[in-house]
């Protein structure tokens, strides 16, 4: 019997807008590209590369237009960074007995300072390692958020395999 896999790594980010109070105003779910770059990460953390140990994590998120190809190494225009301290991985058991591997990584942006609306298009996971030149692990381009100053953004990125 073949022991063929048929799950490939994918990443689905959650974007909540919330006001001061907590309320969710708006939330949106878009599924996103992994980069050469991530899935060279990946590879060498499998290989147990010490070089590719991740020293911290972050969602980056930016104002550029142009649709995610798999050789982006940056956004098109990074404006934001919020990072995750502590980010998980578990094992989900789905309903038809099957399981797979979800890495969460989860960041909020505070409110604007400022009374102008920010509007946001790009999104990514970008993963430092050491005093190296961060990478960017994924990327999404989605319709356009206003980020303002009486809401703040809270965004869940879920990468399984």
């Amino acid at each position: 019997m073949n022991g063929k896999e048929t799950q490939g790594m994918n990443g689905v980010l959650t974007l909540e807008l919330r006001n001061l109070d907590g309320s969710l105003m708006e939330r949106r779910r878009v599924p996103n590209l992994i980069t050469i770059a991530g899935k060279q990460l990946v590879a060498e953390l499998l290989m147990g590369r010490v070089n590719a140990l991740p020293t911290r994590w972050s969602i980056v998120v930016g104002t550029g237009i142009n649709t995610p190809i798999p050789a982006d190494i940056q956004l098109g225009t990074k404006v934001d960074e919020a990072i995750d301290p502590a980010p998980k991985v578990e094992v989900i058991t789905l309903s038809d007995n099957s399981s797979l591997v979800r890495a969460t990584v989860t960041a909020t942006l505070p409110p604007l300072g400022q009374s102008t609306v920010q509007p946001l298009t790009e999104a990514g996971i970008q993963i430092l390692q050491g005093a190296a030149t961060p990478i960017l692990f994924n990327r999404v381009r989605f319709e356009e958020v206003n980020r303002g100053p009486n809401m703040e953004m809270k965004m869940t990125w879920e990468i399984s395999f």
